[in-house]
């Protein structure tokens, strides 16, 4: 019996030294070398796990950028992954860009995609000043860059990734100038993207080929945003041709009603009847945000 104690009592102790290391890691501390309170990790991960981002951003906020890019390498991917949700919330989250840019190519689904919503975030909204005023290399946003349009590109990517960092080098356009190449991501196989590819085409003429190509897409949603940015140019040049016509890309199966309210203003200026009887099938049948739209326009 005393035995059975005995044996018992040592694996307890054991296993109570093993959890040491791991319990301390989670406990507030001092430095040593600079004297300072440093908060436990575990209170960025609790804060990610609720989803409590005012939290969040307090504690990524205490950490700072030293023990945040700890986090970042951390063996416990929870770690990780709320560290990568906070880094966007503190000012200085884009000092932390570089160790960032492993991440975006790690094996890891869930790492991956946060690593570029991340990363797009942070390049999205550091323009130059802001860069320059954080001493950010230019070796390191270019790296960025490069990154994310890799992730764009990528065909097997998860669909919300991809259009993430589309989002990401749209918004850092003087950053990441020429990284972004819609007119190639037009030939996707993935509509969500080749929509997304037809948002980011520029407003120079140069582009029109390709909206013209986008209009005929098969895919509603992607020739209806084709439509939209034809109607635009077309109040610039009224000889730019469009195949299909507005009106049947206005009623394509899919056709987001941001898209379709931005065909409206040509399909209204038209005397083709064609595009009058579209109208009336917009008025009756369509999405309430164009049914609305319609209400407030005139020919």
């Amino acid at each position: 019996m005393k035995g059975t104690i005995l044996v018992s009592t040592l694996a307890c102790c054991s296993l109570l030294a093993q959890a040491a290391p791991t319990r301390a890691g989670e406990r507030a501390a001092v430095n040593r070398r600079t004297g300072l309170f440093e908060p436990p990790l575990a209170d960025l991960r609790k804060a990610a796990e609720r989803g409590d981002r005012a939290e969040l951003a307090r504690a990524a906020g205490r950490l700072g950028p030293a023990r945040l890019a700890k986090a970042l390498a951390d063996p416990d991917r929870r770690t990780v992954l709320a560290a990568l949700e906070g880094i966007p919330l503190v000012a200085s989250g884009i000092l932390l860009l570089d160790p960032i840019l492993p991440l975006v190519a790690s094996a890891d689904e869930a790492i991956r995609a946060r690593a570029v919503r991340t990363a797009a975030v942070l390049l999205g909204g550091g323009d130059a000043d802001r860069l320059a005023e954080w001493e950010i290399p230019a070796e390191t946003t270019r790296a960025a860059c490069q990154a994310l349009a890799a992730a764009a590109a990528n065909e097997n990517e998860q669909i919300a990734t991809r259009l993430a960092a589309m989002q990401g080098l749209a918004d850092a356009t003087a950053t990441c100038a020429g990284s972004l190449k819609p007119a190639q991501l037009l030939s996707s196989r993935v509509p969500e993207i080749r929509r997304a590819a037809v948002l980011a085409l520029p407003v120079e003429p140069v582009a029109n080929d390709a909206l013209l190509a986008a209009a005929r897409d098969s895919d509603g949603r992607v020739a209806a945003a084709a439509g939209a940015r034809l109607c635009t140019r077309r109040a610039k040049n009224r000889a730019l041709p469009v195949q299909p016509p507005l009106h049947q890309l206005a009623l394509a199966d899919g056709a987001a009603a941001e898209d379709v309210i931005d065909m409206l203003p040509c399909l209204l200026a038209s005397k083709d009847p064609a595009d009058g009887k579209a109208l009336e099938e917009l008025r009756e049948h369509g999405a309430s945000a164009v049914r609305d739209a319609l209400k407030n326009q005139r020919p």
